[in-house]
Formats: C-alpha cells, sequence, structure tokens
C-alpha cells in the first residue's frame, strides 16, 4: 500500500548514521528550507520590478492598487514563514503552500493579459506593451513570458521549501519522541559507528577489494 510518510522520510527504520543525522537538527537550523522561501522572494521581487517598469498607463487603476497590497503581503508573509521553516515549525509549511497557489493563481491576471494583447482585463481597450527593464526595452512577448518564468519559479521554490520544511520538522518530531521514550539512544549510535570505523581501518585496503 502507497506510504506518503515512508516515500517522505518521515516513517523509517534509522540506523546509527540517519540517529546522528536526524541529531544535528536539534542544533542545526533548517537553511535550506528558509534558504528556498528566500530564493522565492527573490523572483518576486524581480517580477514587480519588471512590471511596474511597463509603459502602459491603462493599468494604472485600483486593480494594480491591488497588486501592490498583494506583493507586500507576499513579501511579509513569506519572509515570517521563512523564519518559522528554519526553526522547525510545520505550521508555517501552510502559509508557503498558499503563497505558491497565488503566485500561479497570478499568471492569469496581468501576465495572461500582456499576452493576448491587452483587452482581458480591459476588453475596450487594446495597447502594446513595452518595458524598459535593466537598461533593456522589451517587448510584449518578451514581457509576458518573462513575468510568467518569475511566478513559476517562485511557486516552484515555495512548494519545495515547504516539503522540505515539513518533512524535516515531522523527522524531528518524531525523532525526539522516540529520544524520551528511550527508544533511540545517541551514545549507542555513536559507539556504533566509532566500531565500524575501527573495523575499516583495521580492515586492510586489499582485502576489501578481494571481498
Amino acid at each position: 500500500m502507497f506510504d506518503i510518510g515512508r516515500l517522505l522520510g518521515v516513517k523509517r527504520e534509522m540506523d546509527s548514521h540517519d540517529v546522528i543525522k536526524t541529531d544535528v537538527y536539534r542544533y542545526k537550523r533548517n537553511t535550506l528550507a528558509s534558504g528556498l522561501a528566500l530564493l522565492s522572494l527573490v523572483f518576486e521581487c524581480l517580477y514587480f520590478m519588471l512590471f511596474y517598469s511597463l509603459l502602459n498607463g491603462t493599468y494604472y487603476s485600483i486593480l494594480i492598487g491591488g497588486s501592490i497590497v498583494l506583493n507586500l503581503a507576499v513579501l511579509l508573509i513569506t519572509f515570517l514563514s521563512s523564519e518559522g521553516v528554519k526553526a522547525y515549525n510545520k505550521k508555517y509549511c501552510i502559509p508557503l503552500l498558499v503563497i505558491a497557489v497565488i503566485q500561479i493563481g497570478r499568471i492569469f491576471i496581468y501576465p495572461t493579459d500582456i499576452a493576448m494583447g491587452g483587452g482581458y482585463l480591459y476588453p475596450e481597450s487594446t495597447y502594446e506593451i513595452t518595458a524598459w527593464y535593466f537598461g533593456t526595452s522589451l517587448d510584449q512577448a518578451a514581457v509576458s513570458t518573462i513575468l510568467i518564468i518569475y511566478l513559476v519559479l517562485s511557486a516552484a521554490c515555495l512548494v519545495v521549501s515547504a516539503i522540505v520544511g515539513y518533512v524535516r520538522a515531522k523527522q524531528l518530531e518524531v525523532f525526539t519522541k522516540h529520544l524520551e521514550d528511550g527508544n533511540i539512544s545517541i551514545d549507542a549510535a555513536l559507539k556504533e559507528l566509532d566500531a565500524q570505523d575501527a573495523a575499516n581501518k583495521a580492515t586492510p585496503a586489499g582485502e576489501v577489494e578481494n571481498a
């Protein structure tokens, strides 16, 4: 039967190497999950830097005001969530996934309107959209493509951050419970690894190759 817990590594048989590796989580921050969340913010910043460089007065409406508020919310929530997953708090994985869905949903607003050449958001208007971005003039096709890529990359980083954050937080939670129950011993794991290292050093390299 398919078990998502075993697939993600939450439910697993732990050997000495796994015990020591997971024990490190108690003293080391989850920088991978946090870093991925922060990387999503880099793509988010690149997105709105390009979007707000558009040379199109039609977009200067109340809708773009909502877009500004949304950008600020994405920045704030993602940053706070990155700090949460860094501390192995799996609850912060939920807002990361919510923001990822929002990022994908945003593709079907302004980027889609730009790709369709106008008339999607404002049916009575048809306009040519250009942008001046990092000293380069971009046409309509380039603008829509780059905006979509930024949103997709941002969403992908958020999803992976949420998965990594949840898996490691759950692993640490299960590990701590087993440690408190006495089912796992750090000292025993260290002794076993030391014994393995001693055995490997005592075995000549030629015998290992012949075996």
